[in-house]
């Protein structure tokens, strides 16, 4: 095989392989975790409050997809939603009016049980704002 007019080897086919691989989940992931950046979709965002964007993962770090996720108001109801392959979820601002201390994220899955929900500062957009947890569940005993 001719590369560039170079003579390509196995091993020099298997990395072109890896990029083009690594290239496509790159793309992949902009597309399932939401896009490059939240908001593109909206037009009017200015009434719709943060955002709340995140993923599941286990105690080791890695992604759970499919799990279940709550992002609710206390005593007023919420969204529920699953996550993607890549285990992000995003669920839309509840209005500005509500205060994002009082949202309340959770997640779950069969098989496993919810240890800690952790909030972050993320960078955002401006008049974009969101709000970014990571749930973590551990496989139940």
């Amino acid at each position: 095989m001719r590369l560039l007019g170079r003579r390509g080897s196995i091993a020099s086919r298997g990395s072109i392989a890896s990029i083009v691989v690594g290239l496509s989940c790159i793309a992949a992931t902009a597309v399932w975790a939401g896009g490059s950046s939240f908001g593109d979709d909206d037009e009017d965002t200015a009434d719709e409050g943060p955002a709340y964007f995140g993923f599941v993962r286990d105690p080791g770090g890695s992604t759970i997809p499919d799990a279940k996720v709550t992002v609710g108001i206390a005593n007023r109801g919420g969204v529920v939603t699953r996550t993607d392959a890549l285990g992000a979820y995003k669920v839309p601002g509840f209005g500005k009016e509500v205060d994002p201390k009082d949202v309340i994220v959770s997640c779950e899955k069969e098989g496993y049980k919810q240890v800690k929900v952790l909030r972050r500062a993320a960078p955002t957009a401006p008049n974009v704002p969101i709000v970014e947890t990571e749930c973590t569940l551990q496989r139940a005993s």
